[in-house]
């Protein structure tokens, strides 16, 4: 037997001819007491190192795990789950493409990364419909007592019939905003265009704005929502954020994302069992990580924008970032 595996080692054995196959030869190996001799590094190991890992899964888990670890280095695996780790999450893009209407990776990369940037400066074209009507109490109560000190000691033309009859109610011929007639301004749509055209332009600017960020970051939600749900055929996301050490600065942490891989053994026996004729371009330690094996030996991804941002997402936005503008 040592004869054997030094031929073996030495790439002089020709184990498909004596033994049938690589499966034969390494249970036999095995019964023997001597699998440990295999040089899994053997100047012809590519020819026959996807037949020795296929067979480490089902005989030496542990040692299949350390071999997958050395050979994909964005791979972990944490106590029987694999994960997979990157720099960054944008890393993800490399695994779509892009066909007519679909997202372009670059665009599905910036979005992974957060750094998608798709302004909309009209998002709207009625605030008081898409932004007023839609404040809670809360800022709807900010709203007036922004108004009414943007208004104190102005003469407002009355311009409405509302204004018309709160004038009436004063005995002027104009308007004087203040507390006992601010909730009547507020809900007549018609007084309120006419102010924010005029005395109020300032809010009408700041309520487009509000509106214009709230729609950009929901629709960037439902687009990082829908490529996550494509990319939940490889990886149960969203995954997390983990600090480690730097390979080379002391005393020094760099961010990897990590995120568990979804069918990864079944993925990576039938990569083995696929290429297991295709010598050196065929190994896992040729590729070198597993983003580059789903990306050359998968289907790749496909995703379309949707054509509006969730309103209700949109409406919760606008009440969250209210405060930062009025």
């Amino acid at each position: 037997m040592d004869d054997i595996i030094d031929s073996f080692n030495n790439g002089e054995l020709d184990v498909e001819g004596y033994f049938n196959d690589y499966e034969t030869f390494f249970n036999i190996l095995k019964k023997r007491g001597v699998m440990s001799q295999v040089d899994p590094d053997a100047p012809d190991s590519e020819e026959w190192q996807n037949e020795y890992l296929i067979w480490l899964y089902s005989n030496d888990k542990e040692k299949f795990d350390k071999y997958i670890e050395k050979f994909l280095g964005d791979v972990e695996i944490v106590n029987g789950t694999p994960y997979l780790i990157l720099n960054s999450r944008g890393e993800l893009s490399k695994l779509f493409c892009t066909y007519r209407d679909e997202l372009r990776p670059e665009t599905i990369e910036s979005i992974l990364d957060g750094d998608y940037d798709n302004y909309y400066d009209y998002s709207t074209d009625d605030v008081y419909r898409d932004v007023i009507e839609e404040l809670t109490k809360e800022n709807l109560r900010r709203l007036k007592e922004y108004i009414i000190d943007t208004l104190k000691g102005q003469q407002i033309p009355t311009s409405t019939e509302v204004l018309e009859s709160i004038a009436n109610s004063q005995g002027n011929d104009y308007v004087t905003v203040d507390e006992t007639n601010i909730d009547e301004i507020v809900d007549d749509k018609e007084t309120m265009k006419e102010l924010m055209n005029n005395e109020l332009i300032d809010l009408r600017g700041e309520l487009y704005s509000v509106h214009s960020s709230a729609y950009d970051s929901a629709y960037a939600d439902d687009l990082y929502d829908t490529i996550w749900d494509k990319l939940e055929e490889f990886f149960q996301g969203p995954g997390e954020w983990l600090s480690r050490p730097h390979t080379y600065k002391k005393d020094t942490e760099v961010q990897k994302f990590r995120v568990p891989i979804h069918n990864f053994y079944r993925n990576i026996l039938d990569y083995l069992q696929d290429n297991k004729a295709y010598g050196n371009s065929g190994t896992l330690e040729y590729h070198g990580d597993y983003l580059s094996i789903l990306h050359e030996g998968w289907e790749c991804l496909k995703v379309w924008a949707p054509d509006y941002p969730d309103s209700r997402k949109v409406d919760k936005n606008i009440n969250e970032y209210f405060s930062d503008y009025i």
